[in-house]
């Protein structure tokens, strides 16, 4: 799915998406942002991402993030 970056802390290194397609914002981390080659997000940044379900935290959280 595409959406837009709607924050991003650094010093947290975590953020969140907006889905185009409209929705619950979803969870991201310098984790995927470091596998996707990503350096930082700024709010207004597109990416392509899918969304995956940890189920023993039952928390949903972006990953195969890439710049649109």
């Amino acid at each position: 799915m595409n959406g837009a970056v709607k924050s991003y802390d650094s010093r947290r290194g975590a953020g969140l998406l907006t889905p185009d397609r409209g929705g619950a914002d979803v969870v991201v981390y310098v984790s995927e942002l470091e596998r996707a080659g990503l350096v930082t997000l700024s709010p207004g940044d597109r990416l392509s991402f899918d969304v995956k379900t940890d189920r023993a935290l039952g928390r949903s959280f972006a990953v195969n993030l890439a710049a649109l």
